[in-house]
């Protein structure tokens, strides 16, 4: 078992290696859109107010979730921006018949140090390309969310210590309080792994006096 994994990761490098980033991209991207969606895994999380796209796992999600994230890849975002857009008239269509109101879309913050760090946030560039999708018919508020506090990486902690370690991180802007009261939000994220971060924005949000809070992701 341990040769077979180890010689799955020397031949997965060679591909890795073999075939450019840009070269895998382009491949994804000739695809329809409606046959590259029906082709990547469905995430397996069934939740309440939590809607997920695609299963992390699958190594193409990874690919195309890591090449949004850290790579600003605009193409790659574009075509995903289109899935979450699709999900999301179909829970603002939900929200309407069943709170009489229309949602409004948040990405999920980053601290002034991480933006800087990075260049960008990509659950604003994402949320950037469903405006262009939806027009008028999608409400997206970019600073009314904020990170108010640095935390460190989540990557390699427990839920518990995730859980900690984002406590009181988040806060509405606050002349935004009015904007949400009695709103439903949807906060938009790229990864759900444990739900901590949304946690903490559904704590600030309900806080300042939203409704509902629903969470969408695009892999887990």
């Amino acid at each position: 078992m341990y040769y077979y994994s180890m010689w799955k990761k020397i031949i997965e490098f060679i591909q890795n290696f073999l075939v450019p980033e840009s070269i895998k991209t382009q491949k994804l991207l000739a695809l329809p859109a409606g046959t590259m969606r029906d082709l990547l895994p469905k995430s397996p999380v069934y939740s309440k107010d939590i809607f997920v796209l695609f299963d992390y796992q699958n190594k193409i999600v990874r690919f195309i979730a890591k090449s949004i994230k850290y790579k600003n890849n605009s193409n790659l975002r574009k075509r995903i921006a289109g899935y979450l857009y699709e999900e999301i008239v179909d829970i603002s269509s939900e929200v309407v018949l069943f709170e009489g109101t229309t949602p409004i879309l948040m990405p999920m913050p980053m601290s002034k140090k991480e933006k800087r760090n990075r260049g960008f946030n990509q659950c604003e560039e994402l949320a950037r390309e469903i405006k262009k999708f939806g027009g008028d018919s999608i409400e997206v508020s970019y600073n009314t969310l904020k990170k108010v506090r640095e935390t460190e990486r989540q990557t390699k902690l427990s839920r518990e210590e995730r859980l900690e370690n984002i406590k009181n991180s988040m806060s509405v802007s606050k002349n935004k309080p009015s904007e949400i009261k009695n709103r439903v939000v949807i906060v938009l994220d790229d990864i759900y792994t444990t739900g901590a971060s949304l946690l903490e924005a559904r704590r600030a949000l309900f806080a300042s006096g939203a409704k509902r809070v629903i969470g969408i992701f695009v892999a887990h």
